[in-house]
């Protein structure tokens, strides 16, 4: 029995571990993010300015300038360079990102998962590619 409830805990542990390390990753983009510009193809994407993103937890909202929500969860993988970010639509939609983050600045380069292109890899869109680049700041503070 005492090896059982040893098994149980290493189990506990480790399972602990991996929310606690997303939770770590995490927490650098809680809160709420408003969209300040937008690229696709090396063009400005304007429409996209003033959208909204609110981040609790792995949960994220997202407030479109034109009016339309999504919502789902986050994958974060912090690991890696740059850090990478799936996030998982309610409807199961996957966008495939790339991100960095300061304090008061979240930049995200992603992609519809499963479409003609690969997760991005830097900060910059092609007119070959459907890589969108959408940048953040963190709602409360100055330009």
């Amino acid at each position: 029995m005492t090896c059982l409830k040893s098994r149980a805990l290493v189990v506990l542990l480790l399972f602990s571990t991996g929310l606690y390390a997303q939770d770590a990753a995490s927490k650098p983009l809680q809160g709420r993010w408003v969209v300040i510009a937008g690229e696709h193809g090396r063009k400005p994407m304007d429409s996209l300015k003033g959208g909204v993103m609110s981040i609790t937890g792995t949960a994220f909202e997202i407030r479109t300038a034109s009016g339309s929500i999504l919502k789902g969860t986050l994958r974060l993988d912090t690991a890696t360079s740059p850090f990478k970010m799936d996030m998982v639509h309610a409807d199961g939609e996957v966008w495939e990102a790339i991100y960095e983050t300061t304090a008061d600045a979240l930049r995200l380069n992603y992609v519809e998962k499963g479409g003609k292109d690969p997760r991005p890899t830097g900060f910059t869109t092609s007119e070959k590619t459907e890589e969108s680049i959408v940048t953040l700041r963190r709602d409360g503070t100055q330009k």
